[in-house]
């Protein structure tokens, strides 16, 4: 346990600052293999350019248009990436980076109050090694940072419970949660005040959360809350009272009540049955110490020293996942802020027995059996899941092969594993993470290799590039039919005009459908599927247009809903 007068040196924190550096250079190598995915990273990697493009700071906006879906923190962060590399893929995944590894640090704090820095150190590196934050803290959304501001004001909490109060604790925890407001909305704070109720109440004769912590509490979250404002409210009167309208009403109250896009089931008996939806998401997410969180349900009376940390375990982990599973609308990422809980927890459960300071029994029996079972089962079905996205797209079956030994691998150790035995040993947990990751590394090396079989928004800016700079159409208007996704708007990179997009689809411009277009006169580009054109009854050939470059008849994967779609890039010259 570390005191309130412990000193930390710098010999001390020389591990932790290796660990680290090599996630986040794991990190960067996950997020170079691949391009931005729709739909959310483009989004929010184009409304951070226009942010630089137009010098509007405040009003977040997606191709011309208002975007009130979240905040503008991200935005900020990935600003000053985008003025160093320009607006690459890279360098607006960069900021969720540096949240996960804000987050890393934090739960090397969190563990190291509960329980010393060796759990602390395998905390950091098993937290930041499982599925779900190695992915979501590879991309271009909002998450990563959110995840950074409510685990530092866990942190805040845990040491406060456990060593009372501190001077530094007020001023971050303003910070911590005025960062999560500015990240993601209200979300951060809710679950950062569920998780301090959770453990004032079990914890009440445990722990150091009393009136007093609640005051500060209480004062923290109102000055947050006012840091937020002096955003909010100038940037909503920038936009007319739009972005509250929107902003609450569909991204935080609708969202919380209906089903939004299809993400969790319609109507009562649509919501009861999505009602389990978290459950394989936190056991694969949190693959393969995920195995161990069965006999943390069923025996946490045997596996924690005190009741302290068991409280403060429970406070970190279950009120993010009873709050998104009440909530309407799911997505994976949505339970994000329970895993630097689950981190310490698997960290300080597989340390306590390995150290020989469990009962023998604690970790036996028929919920480890389930435990492991259940995690195998569902990293042997990555392999699977790769495959079916494999042959959708007409890709290179070979491509699985590497993976499904990966995580067959992966099983078969967490199949093999005992507690009680060294981390790193033949039967330990460090072999499964680490075979997970390989696998992990490997599914987006080969999405990489397989995105020209499933993303068309580089090749077809390419095209329109090389275009004008042969002088064939330079400048013109680019309109399309049957496939409308973001990326096609952050890759060609064309700041819109005032009340227009860049890339609109032909029914907003042209209502009247193509003959309009076509008499509108060029140069102009039509983006548009095979088989829209062909409902047109419209032969653009004969119309005078010049096909410039198409996917071909077999077409290409639209992966964010799942149909292949064949799409031409049709030239009107100008007169």
């Amino acid at each position: 346990m570390i005191g309130p007068n412990d000193r930390v040196t710098l010999g001390s924190m020389t591990r932790p600052f290796l660990l680290l550096l090599g996630l986040g250079l794991l990190y960067l190598l996950l997020a170079s293999l691949t391009t931005l995915w729709d739909r959310d990273e483009p989004r929010f990697a184009r409304a951070a350019v226009e942010m630089v493009h137009t010098g509007d700071y405040l009003v977040p906006r997606f191709d011309g248009e208002l975007r009130p879906d979240k905040p503008p923190m991200v935005y900020w962060w990935m600003i000053p990436w985008i003025l160093m590399f320009g607006a690459v893929d890279l360098a607006v995944r960069v900021p969720s980076i540096i949240g996960s590894l804000i987050a890393a640090t934090a739960t090397f704090h969190i563990a190291r109050n509960l329980a010393g820095d060796r759990v602390a150190i395998r905390a950091m590196g098993i937290g930041g090694l499982m599925p779900l934050p190695l992915i979501i803290g590879t991309a271009a959304t909002a998450d990563g940072l959110l995840l950074a501001g409510v685990s530092v004001a866990l942190a805040i909490l845990v040491d406060r419970a456990l060593h009372g109060s501190r001077t530094s604790h007020f001023p971050l925890l303003v910070i911590a949660l005025a960062f999560a407001l500015l990240a993601k909305g209200p979300v951060g704070l809710v679950i950062f005040l569920l998780a301090s109720a959770t453990a004032s109440y079990w914890g009440r004769d445990s722990l150091q959360l009393g009136r007093d912590w609640w005051a500060k509490v209480g004062v923290a979250s109102l000055l947050a809350v006012t840091i937020f404002l002096c955003w909010g409210i100038p940037a909503n009167e920038a936009t007319d009272g739009e972005l509250a309208r929107v902003g609450i009403g569909r991204h935080l109250i609708q969202r919380s009540t209906e089903a939004l896009e299809s993400h969790g089931g319609d109507g009562i008996l649509g919501w009861l049955l999505s009602l389990p939806f978290y459950l394989p998401i936190l056991l694969l997410g949190a693959a393969p110490g995920s195995a161990l969180l069965v006999p943390l349900v069923t025996r946490s009376k045997l596996l924690f020293k005190t009741r302290g940390q068991a409280v403060l375990i429970a406070a970190l982990i279950l009120p993010t996942l009873l709050l998104m599973t009440l909530v309407a609308t799911k997505l994976p990422h949505y339970i994000l802020a329970a895993f630097p809980g689950v981190a310490v927890a698997v960290a300080l459960v597989w340390t306590r027995a390995e150290q020989g300071q469990l009962d023998e029994s604690a970790l036996t029996g028929l919920s480890w059996q389930i435990g492991r079972r259940i995690t195998a089962l569902l990293l042997i079905s990555i392999p699977f899941l790769w495959a079916v996205a494999i042959q959708q797209g007409a890709g290179n079956l070979l491509h699985v092969v590497p993976v499904a030994v990966a995580f067959a691998l992966s099983a078969l150790l967490t199949l093999a594993m005992k507690p009680g035995t060294a981390l790193f040993g033949r039967r330990g947990l460090a072999g499964p993470v680490l075979a997970t990751v390989t696998g992990i590394a490997l599914v987006a090396f080969g999405a990489g290799a397989m995105e020209q079989r499933w993303k068309v928004a580089r090749p077809l800016a390419a095209a329109i590039e090389q275009s004008e700079a042969e002088g064939i159409a330079h400048s013109a208007s680019i309109t399309t039919l049957g496939y409308d996704e973001p990326s096609l708007v952050f890759a060609l990179d064309r700041d819109p005009a005032e009340g227009q997009k860049t890339v609109p689809a032909l029914h907003e411009r042209f209502p009247d459908g193509i003959s309009q277009w076509l008499a509108a006169g060029g140069p102009a580009w039509l983006l548009a599927s095979v088989v829209e054109l062909s409902r047109s009854g419209v032969d653009l050939e004969q119309q005078g247009c010049q096909l410039i470059w198409s996917t071909g008849p077999e077409g290409i994967l639209n992966y964010s809903n799942g149909s292949t779609v064949s799409l031409q890039l049709w030239l009107l010259s100008g007169p």
